[in-house]
Parts: C-alpha cells; sequence; structure tokens
C-alpha cells in the first residue's frame, strides 16, 4: 500500500467502483515583474501539469489536497520528470503574465509551494457499458470507446 496525495474529488458515480490515479504536479507559482517608470507587479500562478501528456493548465487556486492509502496498480506512473514539470509551469506562467503586463524584462519566478498529486479516475459498469468518470468536471466517457474496442462510427478517407 502506498500512501498519495489525491486532489479532492468532487464528482463519484453512484454505484460501486474502483479507481485509477493520474499524476499531476501542481504549482503555486509567483511572478515579480519590474517595469519602467511605474510600479513593478507580482501575480499568483497555479499551474497544474499533467505528468503523463506534459500539458499545463492554469488554475484559480491551490487544489485542496487528500491523503489516501491506495494500491501501487491503482497509480499511473508519470512519464515526465521534476525538471520538465516545473519548465513548462514556468513557460505557461511567463505567457500568461506577459500578456498581462508589459515589461522589458522576464519575471523573477518564486515557488511558493509544489505538490505531485493525483487525480481520480472512476472505473465503473452502467448498463452493461464499462464506463470513466473524471472525478474533477464529472464528464462520463465510455472505456471501450477510448481504448478502441468499440465500432468505428467514422467512415471515408479523413477518419484513423
Amino acid at each position: 500500500m502506498n500512501r498519495v496525495k489525491v486532489m479532492k474529488p468532487i464528482f463519484r458515480p453512484e454505484i460501486e467502483s474502483s479507481f485509477v490515479l493520474y499524476p499531476y504536479r501542481i504549482y503555486h507559482l509567483r511572478l515579480y515583474y519590474k517595469r519602467l517608470g511605474m510600479r513593478d507587479k507580482v501575480f499568483d500562478y497555479f499551474a497544474y501539469v499533467d505528468l503523463y501528456r506534459l500539458g499545463a493548465e492554469r488554475g484559480d487556486r491551490f487544489i485542496e489536497l487528500q491523503e489516501w492509502e491506495v494500491e501501487e496498480k491503482a497509480v499511473m506512473n508519470p512519464l515526465v520528470n521534476e525538471e520538465e514539470a516545473r519548465m513548462k509551469a514556468f513557460e505557461s506562467a511567463i505567457t500568461w503574465g506577459n500578456s498581462r503586463v508589459i515589461s522589458w524584462w522576464l519575471p523573477r519566478i518564486e515557488v511558493v509551494r509544489e505538490e505531485l498529486a493525483y487525480k481520480v479516475f472512476w472505473l465503473y459498469e452502467k448498463d452493461g457499458e464499462r464506463l470513466i468518470l473524471d472525478s474533477l468536471d464529472g464528464k462520463e466517457y465510455s472505456l471501450d470507446v477510448l481504448t478502441g474496442k468499440g465500432r468505428r462510427t467514422c467512415k471515408g478517407p479523413f477518419c484513423r
């Protein structure tokens, strides 16, 4: 059994289910901009870096985390290392900050808080169909369609 930090689930299926934990690295960054002839600017930025596909999303705050005791097989291993994730968070923060302030210099970035956490994806069966539910946005997806086991619905030369 492993002890891991999990983003507190908002949605949960009403029937019995299992789960998979998907890796993220969460950052609270503070950006300090120096400006000529004007007051300096300071911004707080919250980055959620996907450790499987190396994508970054901006958040409004640092999401609430819970500690769970889970079996190792329920936890997906990250494909992106800590340094790559940090650089992606910085890149995302600089892009966002530069769209809000005019400065001759790149900002000085301070890491206020950094955590490895997992997003919960619930796995369950309803009406004979295997489904996966995103615990943060409540969207349901067919597991057979995601894994390519369903019928092809797209026909024609532009389908894969």
